[in-house]
C-alpha cells in the first residue's frame, strides 16, 4: 500500500489541521498517512525512508525553512508545506500560507473599527511570513491614506524581560486611540501583557488582533484576543492533492508547482470589541461568556454579575453588544457546533456536550434554525465558513 510521510511539528497550534487536511485527501485516493514529529537527522530520515518505502512526502516545518534539506529525500517525490519558497529549488512542489491577503484582511478589520492611528509588531526573529505581513499591512493602510507604527525589537528575545520592556515602552508612547496587528497569536499575548503593565487600556485605547486562531492562546489572555483564522485545513489539502498529481503525472506534470491557501475568518474577541459607553460590566460579561457559554451557562447567572436590576442590566448588555445575553450565548455555542464539524468527525452526541447542548436533539434544532440547514448538510459543504 503506497504510504505520505509527513514531516511536521505536533507542538504547532495548526498542526492537527494540516494534518487532517492531508488525510482527508489521501484517505480519498487510499493512501495512508504517517505522521513524523519534526525532521529527523539525516541518518534517521534514510532508516524511515527505509522503513516505510513511501510513494512520497510532505515536509511541513513552518518558517524553519534552512532545516530542510531537499536532498537528504533523494528521489522521492516531495511537497514543501509553509516553507519560505525563497530557501527552496525553483522546481520545488510547495504551498504557502497566504500572509499578504491575511495583513489586508487584518486591515480591513482594523481601518472598518474607525481608529486613525495604527500599529504593527513583527516577529522578533527573521521570519518570511512575518516579513510579508508586514509589507501588505502597510500597503493597505497607506492605500488608505493611514501611517503605520513600528514596533523594533532592537534584537530582544521573544519572551525576555528586554523585550517586554521595550514593548511596553512602545505601546505607551502610541497615539490614542490605536489599532495594531500583531505578527501571530503569540506576539499579540505578549502586547496585551504589555498592555496591561503600560497601563493602556484595550480595547478602548488599543484594539490588537493577531493571526492563526489559536484558541489555546487566544482564549486565555486578558482580554481575550481577536484573530485572522488561516485556513489550515486547506493548506493541507493543497499539499496532498499537490503530492498526488505529482505522483500520478510524474514528468508530464505540467501544472503550478506553488500554491497559497488563504485566511479563513476573523475570529472577534475582546481584544477589538469597543462597548457602547465603556460598560466594563458588558465587557466583563462578554469575556464570561466568551469562555463559559459552552459549559452550561444561563443568562441568569450572566446578568447577575451586574450591580442592578436584572432588567437594567439587560438592557446595558443589549446597548453595549448589540443584541441578548442569550443570543451572544447561542452565537458562540453555534461558533463552537461550526467548528467542530468543520474540523473534526466528532459524532453529533459528543458535538452536543461540547457546545453546552443537554442533548442532541436540541443541538440539531438549534442549528437548524439559525443556519437554514441539518448540521449534516453544513457538514458536507465545501469552504464552510
Amino acid at each position: 500500500m503506497d504510504t505520505i510521510l509527513y514531516f511536521g511539528s505536533h507542538a504547532k497550534t495548526n498542526a492537527a489541521e494540516k494534518l487532517g487536511g492531508v488525510q482527508d485527501i489521501a484517505a480519498k485516493n487510499g493512501m495512508p498517512v504517517q505522521a513524523i514529529d519534526g525532521l529527523p537527522s539525516r541518518k534517521r530520515l534514510a532508516g524511515l525512508l527505509e522503513f516505510w518505502r513511501p510513494a512520497g512526502a510532505i515536509v511541513e516545518c513552518g518558517g524553519m525553512a534552512s532545516r530542510a534539506d531537499p536532498g537528504a529525500f533523494g528521489a522521492l517525490p516531495l511537497v514543501f508545506l509553509d516553507h519560505d519558497p525563497s530557501c527552496l529549488p525553483e522546481n520545488a512542489f510547495c504551498v504557502t500560507h497566504d500572509s499578504a491577503a491575511t495583513a489586508q484582511m487584518a486591515a480591513r478589520e482594523l481601518l472598518l473599527s474607525g481608529a486613525r492611528h495604527f500599529a504593527w509588531v513583527p516577529y522578533p526573529e527573521p521570519r518570511f511570513w512575518s516579513e510579508e505581513r508586514e509589507r501588505a499591512f502597510i500597503a493597505a493602510l497607506a492605500l488608505n491614506g493611514r501611517a503605520c507604527s513600528v514596533f523594533a525589537a532592537a534584537g530582544a528575545k521573544l519572551g525576555s524581560p528586554r523585550y517586554q520592556r521595550g514593548l511596553r515602552r512602545f505601546l505607551a508612547g502610541l497615539p490614542k486611540p490605536c489599532a495594531l496587528f500583531a505578527a501571530n497569536d503569540v506576539i499579540g499575548a505578549e502586547v496585551l501583557t504589555a498592555a496591561s503593565y503600560a497601563g493602556v487600556k484595550v480595547p478602548a485605547e488599543l484594539a490588537v488582533i493577531g493571526v492563526d486562531g489559536a484558541k489555546e492562546i487566544c482564549e486565555h489572555t486578558m482580554p481575550s484576543l481577536s484573530s485572522v483564522r488561516p485556513d489550515f485545513r486547506r493548506g493541507g489539502e493543497l499539499a496532498a492533492l499537490l503530492l498526488i498529481a505529482q505522483l500520478r503525472d510524474g514528468a508530464r506534470f505540467r501544472g503550478a508547482r506553488r500554491k497559497t491557501f488563504g485566511p479563513l475568518m476573523v475570529e472577534r474577541r475582546a481584544s477589538t470589541r469597543k462597548l457602547a459607553a465603556a460598560d466594563s460590566a458588558a465587557a466583563d460579561a462578554l469575556e464570561l461568556i466568551r469562555r463559559e457559554a459552552c459549559n452550561g451557562l444561563t443568562a441568569a447567572r450572566v446578568l447577575a454579575r451586574f450591580p442592578c436590576s436584572r432588567r437594567m442590566a439587560e438592557i446595558r448588555f443589549r446597548k453595549a453588544a448589540g443584541r441578548s445575553v442569550l443570543d451572544e450565548i447561542h452565537s458562540v455555542r453555534l461558533e463552537r457546533a461550526k467548528t467542530l464539524l468543520r474540523e473534526s468527525t466528532m459524532p453529533l452526541k459528543a458535538i452536543a456536550d461540547f457546545c453546552g447542548f443537554g442533548n442532541p436533539n436540541s443541538l440539531v434544532k438549534f442549528f437548524k434554525s439559525a443556519t437554514g440547514m441539518p448540521m449534516s448538510a453544513w457538514r458536507s459543504l465545501p469552504g464552510k465558513a
